[in-house]
């Protein structure tokens, strides 16, 4: 039986507000958010995107503002009722010329089919983080990780034959981009970068870079139980959620049997504060090492794999008390079946 559809609210809306140099990064990249799929404005990507900004992603690579609104066409075909609801927004800069790490939750109804199957009439939940950078009051490049394996699942599809799918897809770019940025991680010396932000310390920085350090390589168990706080929580997924401190640390023990040569690449790091004692901090990373364990249904291959993911945490006197960390894994999986040579 399927769900009943998500309430939108209707398209018959007053004209658009334009968001320009006088509000902040958060109140433009809500707004921004809102206006294109809450009302159903898909054409102001033209306005807010820059005609040739690339949009970097593990299933694929957009090039320009046009392909975008094609692209967020076909999405609304299958999904009509899909919302983008703003979870947070980490910052760095100005609306002119800055940055953004957003979080978003998005709840729809499948009414259309997609690249994966026909219609199913479900209702699902996915979460997705966008990174942007902003080039005079445009956005001018976005890495973008999505949710798909917790897409597939509550579809109802199988993830193997998802992710089979999903490989048969890959085009000459985007698999010339994987073994780019395999190359590039491979060899990466694992500096942390540091935004330009002033309110973006050289300590968050390093406490980004330590963190992933030690749950991708390192697994060093007593530096990652001075970090952790015993309640702290991993949000991988709205369906797979990791609580508590041991839960977290044995969720990367997992990925490091996977990629045990894995090395780390520390792209971005923003942060802002939380309260009185605590910050918000967004790091962009990528992993490159080769598979020597099973995931998710794929058995040990041998591949070499490249991972882009964001993660967003919530320190609070220096301990994490939450973090919502995303990465493609079907798209993953698809490079584990082959796809990435």
């Amino acid at each position: 039986m399927s769900e009943r559809p998500i309430h939108r609210s209707p398209q018959t809306i007053a004209e658009p507000q334009a968001y320009g140099t006088n509000c902040s990064v958060t109140d433009y990249i809500l707004g921004i958010t809102f206006e294109i799929w809450e009302e159903g404005r898909v054409d102001k990507i033209l306005q807010y995107y820059s005609e040739e900004c690339p949009v970097y992603g593990l299933d694929g690579i957009t090039r320009g503002a046009a392909q975008m609104v094609e692209q967020t066409h076909a999405t609304l075909k299958a999904f009509p009722d899909r919302l983008l609801i703003g979870d947070d927004v980490i910052w760095a800069g100005t609306v002119s010329n800055g940055f953004s790490s957003h979080r978003v939750l998005s709840p729809m109804t499948n009414l259309g089919d997609t690249a994966f199957g026909p219609a199913t009439g479900r209702t699902v939940r996915v979460m997705n983080m966008a990174d942007c950078e902003i080039t005079n009051g445009e956005i001018s490049r976005e890495w973008l990780v999505r949710d798909n394996l917790a897409l597939v699942r509550q579809l109802g599809f199988d993830p193997v034959e998802s992710a089979r799918s999903l490989a048969a897809g890959f085009d000459n770019e985007l698999t010339a981009w994987l073994r780019q940025e395999y190359t590039r991680v491979a060899g990466s010396p694992s500096a942390p970068k540091i935004s330009n932000d002033p309110g973006s310390s050289a300590d968050d920085a390093e406490m980004a870079h330590r963190v992933l350090t030690n749950c991708w390589l390192d697994g060093n168990r007593q530096q990652l139980e001075s970090v952790y706080a015993p309640y702290s929580v991993l949000h991988r997924a709205p369906l797979r959620i990791h609580s508590g401190r041991d839960e977290v640390l044995s969720h990367y023990d997992a990925w490091r049997r996977v990629l045990p040569d894995a090395r780390i690449s520390i792209d971005h790091v923003c942060s802002q504060p939380f309260g009185e004692d605590g910050r918000h901090i967004a790091a962009r990373w990528g992993i490159a090492g080769t598979q020597q364990h099973e995931f998710s249904g794929c058995t040990a291959s041998g591949q070499r794999l490249f991972i882009l993911g964001v993660t967003h945490w919530r320190v609070l006197a220096g301990r994490i008390i939450s973090e919502w960390t995303v990465f493609d894994e079907l798209a993953l999986m698809a490079q584990s079946l082959g796809a990435n040579g």
